[in-house]
């Protein structure tokens, strides 16, 4: 009896050091202990608690090794579980949760189960853990399009990570959502000087794989300031090394539209939205719709139907700065045929989403 606890335990220390190569961006180390892991936790299947915790762990797992790649069924076998009543598991869940949302693209959600995570914060005792929540958090700010919110969370997750051996990684990785969040506000020299400190860390480290999403923000800063050509040279380094990378496939898709390069946006655009229709990604898979249809030079009528419909998803998870940017393309596109009423329409609603946009990125 006393070895089988004794074995339990062990495994649940696995599991902490499990955890703990993760924060560290450790790939290779977290591989090899989820290897030995993988072997003993056959032997512990009537405990639900530590089970539930390595599902959360292996969730953590694929973040790790591919954020991408995480669909909505990501968090399935998790959910097959009772919720738990431990505030350190309860914790990790809703953590964990909160970031399958915000990867999944289900913003309202996501910002639910953080603050959910918030609130349960005070029971977990490392530092570390803190910074990772503020790093997970100010990414999600980034996506929630709250760029102040974003780089406040961020300079509080690097001064944590900052203080610790080991952690170099994750300062790097804050200065890339630093660099994200100065683009938003188009700070493009500060963002650039971000992005290039984060480089420099994660080569020095060999992090290849991290070092193409800076390459692919890179991208997307020259893409912000229609740097078209310069931004395809980094994004094309991103798509011929990770063809599924959605995002780069986007980007670059859009500088080969703005530069009338419509066969090659064409078949960029088809690519990528057939790895979002995998994905489930509900989100992009709007943006690549409406950059079809303008690339493709679709008729007003279907333009506009295709925009709506992305609204209306948009406007479900508060992105209104996607809906100012596609309601104003489309505005235009009336203005050009002389429909001055619809012109006017898209224009007002654009007008409208600028201001909540505005709203909901001020300081509360």
């Amino acid at each position: 009896m006393s070895a089988h606890v004794v074995t339990k335990e062990q495994i649940k220390h696995s599991l902490d050091a499990w955890y703990q190569s993760m924060l560290q961006q450790q790939v290779e180390k977290a591989t090899r202990l989820k290897e030995e892991i993988d072997e003993k936790i056959v032997n512990v299947e009537e405990d639900q608690s530590l089970l539930l915790y390595y599902a959360l762990l292996d969730f953590r797992y694929k973040v790790l090794i591919d954020s991408l790649s995480i669909t909505k069924n990501s968090f399935d076998i998790i959910e097959s579980y009772n919720k738990p009543s431990d505030e350190i598991l309860s914790y990790y869940y809703h953590f964990f949760k909160a970031i399958h949302a915000t990867l999944t693209t289900n913003y309202n959600d996501a910002s639910e189960h953080y603050e959910k995570a918030e609130n349960l914060l005070k029971y977990m005792p490392d530092e570390l853990e803190c910074a990772e929540f503020y790093y997970r958090v100010a990414i999600f700010h980034y996506h929630f399009y709250q760029p102040i919110e974003s780089i406040q969370y961020a300079i509080k997750a690097k001064e944590k990570f900052v203080k610790h051996a080991g952690y170099e990684i994750k300062v790097g990785l804050c200065e890339n959502t630093l660099g994200a969040s100065l683009v938003y506000l188009k700070q493009y020299e500060q963002a650039e000087e971000k992005y290039n400190s984060a480089i420099n860390i994660f080569q020095k480290f060999g992090e290849k794989e991290l070092v193409l999403s800076v390459r692919n923000n890179l991208g997307w800063l020259y893409a912000s300031q229609n740097l078209s050509t310069l931004a395809i040279r980094h994004l094309s380094e991103v798509t011929e090394k990770k063809p599924t990378h959605f995002k780069a496939v986007f980007l670059q898709a859009r500088e080969y539209y703005k530069l009338g390069e419509t066969n090659i946006a064409k078949d960029m655009i088809e690519q990528g939205y057939e790895l979002c229709v995998k994905l489930e990604n509900e989100e992009y898979q709007h943006h690549y719709k409406i950059l079809r249809a303008l690339n493709g030079n679709f008729s007003t009528e279907d333009l506009e139907n295709i925009v709506l419909e992305g609204i209306t998803f948009f406007d479900k998870e508060l992105l209104y700065n996607y809906i100012q940017e596609y309601v104003e393309k489309l505005a235009v596109k009336f203005y050009e045929k002389d429909n001055h009423v619809k012109a006017s329409k898209y224009f007002h609603i654009g007008l409208q989403a600028k201001e909540k946009t505005f709203e909901k990125g001020a300081l509360k």
